[in-house]
């Protein structure tokens, strides 16, 4: 309410005279204020309303913003947490890749698009010996094998047209050889589809690929082998039957009673030829057996040159003669009468200059051969030249091989097994030689082979002849005499027997050591015992053994059939006082028992 005494004071100071007028105005003037006021407060009052309204959306806001960025926050830790595990993978992941390709064995390769190597691992280089360092001094076309120069163009277009490239590559390794590498190229492209280079794995298969080429020449050597054992098996079935069958024919035909004298001589010739032609290709089956199982050994002994080389030219004009062939046989002897005795194995050495002979004679049709030896520089030097058939250069490297003929099969125009030259060689090898061979197709051949000279004296020296009694001028008598002959075929002894027949001497005769044994036990004026090696239960080794506890002194002759050294020199340990091969010669079980036991 307010106060007259203001009012008047307000009336008076607005120019207004009376307080009629002056009320009018005051009341205009409060009614003015009045809705001003009213109009503020109504516009406070609206805008609070919207201001609380807008603070409680603003809180609701803030509120969902922290709720946003809660779960941003807790996205953000997860995704940290999710980057921070494939970091750990992935670095886990690289190491173990990395880990798996430095430890392979084969060597891993990664190129550009130029084709520079960008990435290898250590088996890469170790392949061909080097180190990283070294291989970057180098250019790797270098390395290439001459022949694969066209490797590079060739990847380069198989990687282009199909992606992939496989094929083998030789490097020239540190130690400067060349290895054989398998390897196979693949392109790496990128996600438009272009090629940003190859990767390449290369394995050394050096080795595998040797045991391969090892494998096929086997192979080879292996069907070459059983062709020639076929030849082989035919040639020795026809070599055998042949004169089997002289032998077997001609002794068909002694049976017949209107022959005469002269006929069952030549018939009986003809049967001690074809024997012989048959130990002689049993004894080479023999040398062959002793030859590929290295059981060839050289016993040097003292012999005479000359002695050999007669005994081989008698041995070769025989041959001749039979055969009746006009071929003259020249002997040139340049060799010292002073320097004739030598050491030297004479068995070995004499076989050999048998079969150069034999061939000579076998292959020469007419004309002549000739025979020389000399000494020359330490060594000696034996030559055997014909006027044969020849053989062909071509042929000439592989006569010494075993089972070869220039021709084989059944055009085969000369007999023979095909091992004589072999074992010629390998004897003369082991002898300390060499042979050779000169050849002309049609014109003739020269073998001819050289041995260390072995001087075993001064001047010529004569071997002394073992006693051969002649049953003609000395006839042998040995009727007070008792002989033993143990044998479990009965054959043998029947044989035996007959041998023995007309020299008057008692015979005992025992199928087996037990029998033997006992004959020796109750008999005890034997003079000696022809004693078989091979028997049931009780061989010639355990009897003799057993006869020697009974009598040390007992002379024992052992028969085999066994041929090799070892055997002989087992039967002597044994305690045998001789040994004959079969079959068994007449003369020669003549001879030999007549350095145990004297005539009457």
């Amino acid at each position: 309410m307010i106060h007259p005494t203001i009012l008047f004071h307000l009336c008076k100071a607005s120019g207004i005279g009376s307080p009629v007028a002056m009320s009018n105005s005051l009341l205009h003037l409060i009614l003015t204020l009045l809705a001003a006021l009213i109009i503020i407060c109504a516009v406070i009052i609206i805008f609070s309303v919207k201001l609380r309204r807008a603070n409680g959306e603003l809180k609701e806001r803030n509120r969902k913003i922290e709720e946003i960025n809660n779960d941003l926050k807790a996205t953000n830790t997860e995704l940290a947490s999710q980057k921070e595990a494939l970091s750990r993978q992935y670095s886990d992941s690289e190491k173990f890749y990395g880990m798996l390709i430095q430890s392979a064995d084969d060597g891993i390769s990664f190129y550009d698009r130029e084709w520079n190597l960008k990435y290898a691992n250590n088996a890469f280089y170790s392949i061909i010996g080097l180190t990283r360092e070294e291989y970057d001094l180098i250019f790797p076309s270098d390395l290439i094998h001459p022949d694969d120069r066209v490797y590079e163009n060739e990847r380069l277009n198989a990687l282009n047209d199909k992606g992939l490239f496989e094929s083998e590559l030789r490097l020239r390794h540190k130690d400067g050889n060349f290895i054989i590498l398998s390897t196979r190229s693949v392109a790496v492209r990128d996600d438009n589809g272009e090629i940003i280079g190859s990767l390449t794995i290369s394995r050394d298969i050096t080795k595998l690929k040797q045991v391969h080429e090892d494998l096929v020449k086997a192979k080879v050597e292996a069907e070459a082998s059983n062709r020639l054992k076929s030849s082989f098996l035919a040639n020795i079935s026809h070599e055998i039957r042949t004169p089997l069958n002289s032998v077997v024919g001609f002794s068909n035909l002694l049976l017949a009673n209107d022959i005469s004298s002269e006929v069952k001589e030549e018939y009986i010739e003809h049967i001690n030829h074809n024997s012989e032609k048959l130990l002689q290709i049993i004894g080479d089956i023999i040398d062959l057996s002793r030859l590929e199982s290295s059981q060839i050994e050289i016993a040097y002994e003292e012999a005479s040159v000359n002695e050999i080389v007669s005994e081989i030219v008698e041995e070769a004009r025989k041959i001749i003669k039979r055969n009746d062939k006009p071929i003259i046989l020249n002997v040139r002897n340049e060799f010292e009468n002073n320097a004739d005795q030598i050491f030297t194995d004479r068995v070995w050495l004499k076989r050999v200059l048998s079969h150069l002979m034999d061939n000579a004679v076998k292959f020469t049709l007419e004309g002549s051969i000739l025979f020389s030896y000399a000494l020359e520089n330490d060594f000696l030097i034996f030559r055997i030249r014909d006027t044969g058939i020849g053989i062909n250069k071509e042929n000439l490297g592989r006569i010494f091989e075993e089972f070869r003929q220039e021709i084989d099969g059944h055009h085969r125009p000369f007999e023979g097994l095909g091992v004589g030259l072999t074992l010629a060689k390998e004897v003369i090898e082991r002898m300390g030689g060499r042979i050779f061979v000169q050849s002309e197709k049609g014109v003739g051949s020269e073998f001819s082979f050289s041995v260390p000279y072995r001087p075993a004296g001064g001047g010529t020296k004569l071997k002394a002849k073992t006693y051969v009694p002649d049953e003609q001028t000395h006839p042998i008598n040995w009727s007070s005499r008792k002989c033993l002959l143990v044998d479990d075929n009965r054959d043998v002894l029947v044989y035996l027997n007959r041998i023995l027949l007309d020299t008057g001497v008692t015979i005992f005769t025992a199928r087996s050591g037990g029998e033997a044994l006992d004959i020796v036990k109750n008999t005890p004026d034997l003079d000696v015992v022809l004693l078989d090696m091979q028997m049931p239960e009780m061989n010639g080794i355990e009897a003799t053994r057993e006869i020697r506890k009974i009598r040390k002194n007992l002379p024992i002759i052992a028969q085999t059939a066994f041929i090799f050294e070892d055997d002989k020199d087992i039967i002597l340990e044994a305690g045998c006082d001789a040994c004959l091969i079969k079959p068994i010669r007449k003369d020669h079980l003549l001879t030999v028992m007549s350095g145990f036991i004297k005539s009457n």
